[in-house]
């Protein structure tokens, strides 16, 4: 395939294109959904196909196809070829700002993450079991837990990428990831818990983490949120746990640093490099190095070798997360973000890990000299706005913190503001980093796995509401 590839990317150039890249990619994958004791889905499914990019003049041109055949191999180019001519012919290309796409080196690649277990080896009734395991030993946990859902996904990814650079890349990468939410009733009130593990590795992973245990921990949460309290309202100091301070900094930072978002004037980012926009003692990175964790890859889909970046560092901002193309309009490294749900959506500027570097503080110090305050864990939901910068998050579950102390256990916590006000609010940063979610990133419809690795961190003031419950009904 190697030739016929470079053949249709050869051909496409001869016609004067400025840049092509190609994906073809080739996915094995495993889906079991449970709810309440019934399996709405088990089904195990191929799907192959191919991506290809074209640029020409100032215009991209973007094809896709699931028929890898040679034939339609270079109909898929023609048509991308096609779409960037015709609108290379816009009034609004005519007057675009010159594409610079840049430079990723040249050489080729194959590489092959082997899983202790391969996903394919394991019989789709073991992988049934260990979901009806874990649906048990949740539903057994307390007989106010009424609602269990799981989805199990595993899969074995093939890829090939190449350009019109001199890049040639094969990648084999597997991947599992299973998530429990349970919902607990007392009376008229609803609570939700949810854990979720996964990662690109194999089925070890499954198995090391122990299904039942991830039922009993969602479990355990809902039913512990059934008798807590409304918070307080106001401004107040708050500590976030490890999976809040995860998700805060990729939602309301990670967004914002995207090269694209600050190209089209839609982040509170943009003009801010070098800027002091933090507490000095935070350092926050992406980083799709991480072995063993659910954002890593070992290249983005621009054939761009992953490596760590540092968005901010000591406070200052000295980075944006970028794709070729958004490297080149500003003049920076390009930062291996490039990520593209599956052969038929085009790549976009995309975190993987987002990473908390420790601090000096543990957690009985950071409570010891609050008064009063929040202690924040998880997050349910939220929105963020990365024109205006302001975000609107729920959290799992908190505690009320009394003269240093956890009181009051909290349900329904909002917490809102502004990120550079609570970028600069820090005032401690734990040294208890460790992993936090587990899930997936929505951008412009398309979803990519994502984690968090981060510590505690306290926050000098954030406006605390009680936010109406999204678990309303089952």
């Amino acid at each position: 395939m190697e030739e016929e590839l470079k053949k249709a990317i050869d051909f496409v150039v001869s016609k004067n294109a400025k840049y092509a890249d190609v994906r073809l990619e080739k996915g094995y994958a495993t889906v079991i959904e449970l709810r309440d004791d019934v399996l709405r889905e088990m089904s195990y499914g191929i799907d192959q196909g191919i991506g290809v990019r074209v640029l020409y003049k100032n215009s991209w041109g973007f094809s896709s196809s699931n028929d890898v055949s040679k034939p339609n191999l270079k109909d898929t180019f023609e048509d991308a070829l096609n779409i960037s001519r015709a609108l290379s012919l816009s009034e609004s290309d005519k007057k675009a700002e010159a594409v610079k796409i840049a430079d990723a080196g040249q050489g080729s690649d194959y590489f092959k993450r082997k899983p202790k277990i391969n996903p394919e080896d394991v019989g789709i009734e073991e992988k049934k079991r260990l979901v009806k395991e874990a649906y048990k030993a949740a539903r057994k946990h307390s007989p106010y837990i009424k609602t269990v859902s799981i989805l199990y996904l595993d899969g074995y990814e093939e890829k090939v990428y190449a350009n019109s650079d001199g890049r040639y890349i094969v990648m084999e990468t597997p991947a599992v990831f299973m998530r429990v939410r349970a919902v607990a009733r007392k009376g008229n009130v609803l609570q939700e818990g949810v854990e979720s593990i996964g990662a690109v590795a194999g089925f070890e992973v499954i198995e090391e983490e122990n299904p039942e245990v991830v039922g009993v921990k969602a479990a355990d949460k809902a039913v512990r949120l059934l008798d807590a309290e409304l918070p307080p309202a106001g401004e107040l100091p708050v500590i976030m746990d490890n999976k809040l301070t995860g998700v805060f900094m990729h939602e309301a930072l990670g967004h914002s640093a995207e090269a694209d978002h600050v190209l089209y004037g839609e982040s509170i980012l943009k003009g801010k490099l070098g800027d002091e926009i933090a507490y000095e003692g935070l350092t926050v990175a992406d980083d799709p190095t991480i072995e063993n964790s659910h954002g890593y890859y070992k290249y983005d889909d621009e054939g761009m070798e992953s490596k760590r970046t540092e968005i901010i560092k000591n406070g200052v901002l000295v980075s944006y997360l970028h794709t070729r193309e958004t490297a080149g309009r500003l003049e920076a490294v390009p930062t291996s973000n490039a990520r593209a749900a599956d052969y038929s959506e085009v790549p976009l500027v995309r975190m993987s890990n987002t990473v908390i570097e420790e601090g000096g503080w543990n957690f009985e110090e950071m409570r010891e000299d609050m008064p009063f305050g929040i202690y924040a864990k998880g997050m349910r939901g939220g929105q963020v706005d990365t024109v205006r910068g302001e975000f609107q998050f729920s959290a799992e579950e908190a505690f009320l913190i009394e003269k240093g102390v956890l009181s009051k256990r909290l349900k329904n916590v909002s917490l809102s503001g502004r990120t550079l006000d609570v970028l600069k609010n820090i005032d401690a940063v734990g040294n208890d980093k460790k992993r936090g979610t587990i899930g997936f990133c929505g951008k412009d419809g398309q979803e990519v796995p994502v984690s968090e690795y981060a510590p505690h961190v306290r926050v000098k003031k954030i406006l605390v509401g009680g936010a109406v419950s999204a678990q309303n009904s089952v």
